[in-house]
């Protein structure tokens, strides 16, 4: 991802997002010195986003957004493999994220990608109040879709 995606990952981040991050928090993340963004287009339109924070030799997905119209194909997995490995590449051996309890669809992915529930945070989103499990996965595990 680059400034040049910034537009079209807001777009899609309106369309897609109960509560979207703004602008801003989307160009700090794009610009984040410890960060890696991803992208998967389809060579016409984006399909879906992926921001990570770095920290070696610990990884954090902050955000993995995918169109409407392209859920369901792989296109999350795929940015969470692409992720792995260049996050391996980069010194990374875990990765760790927050998802809404509520959230099925994310945590079925996340299960299928390796992650497991080490935690949760109490009341940790708002609109509505809800509680965010914490998951984890071992890079070097070979576990998840291929």
């Amino acid at each position: 991802m680059n400034r040049g995606d910034l537009l079209g990952v807001a777009d899609l981040e309106q369309r897609a997002i109960t509560a979207p991050w703004t602008l801003a928090q989307l160009q700090e993340e794009i610009d984040a010195a410890n960060g890696m963004a991803l992208v998967a287009d389809d060579g016409a339109s984006l399909c879906g986003y992926a921001f990570f924070r770095i920290c070696p030799p610990e990884s954090e997905l902050l955000h993995v957004v995918v169109a409407p119209e392209w859920r369901r194909q792989n296109v999350a997995s795929s940015l969470l493999r692409q992720g792995f490995t260049a996050l391996s590449d980069l010194g990374c051996t875990d990765c760790f994220l927050e998802v809404r309890q509520s959230n099925m669809a994310a945590r079925s992915l996340y299960e299928r990608m390796g992650f497991f529930q080490t935690g949760t945070r109490k009341h940790y989103y708002h609109q509505p109040d809800e509680d965010a499990l914490l998951l984890s996965r071992n890079l070097s595990d070979s576990r998840g879709e291929s």
